[in-house]
């Protein structure tokens, strides 16, 4: 049975430029969620590494929101990156929402697929207004 490995952004709600968005990431056995709040632009630099991915083998993209220290409302890490010589790809998720117990959510796990799938996430995101359209889904491969 393949597992179903997903990522998914809704936009909540929209006040001025200023736009709440909820993110759902899972692997098919780890799953985790955020919500944050970013502009109609949020995902656009980590899009255009996207899309291009990968250029060497050895390369990265970076998704990352607040910082991962008490002192931030919450942290997500989004990382891509090749995990073996012949291009097979993951994507490490961290998500942290620097809650007291027993609100934490803690999460770290990795969704795998391969970079044609993530050149589509990126294409997704690039192509994505989200004053407009309140929803996207991407589906690894």
């Amino acid at each position: 049975m393949k597992l179903i490995q997903k990522i998914k952004i809704s936009v909540l709600q929209i006040d001025n430029e200023e736009i709440q968005f909820q993110i759902e990431l899972t692997n098919g056995i780890s799953s985790s969620s955020l919500d944050f709040y970013g502009y109609a632009d949020e995902f656009k630099a980590f899009a255009t590494g996207l899309i291009s991915f990968p250029i060497t083998i050895s390369d990265n993209i970076v998704y990352e929101l607040g910082e991962n220290i008490e002192k931030w409302a919450y942290y997500m890490l989004l990382k891509v990156y090749c995990y073996e010589a012949n291009g097979h790809t993951a994507i490490q998720i961290i998500i942290d929402n620097h809650k007291e117990p027993p609100y934490t959510n803690k999460t770290e796990f990795f969704i795998t697929t391969v970079p044609a799938s993530l050149n589509n996430l990126g294409q997704l995101l690039n192509d994505w207004n989200p004053k407009t359209k309140k929803e996207i889904t991407w589906i690894a491969e």
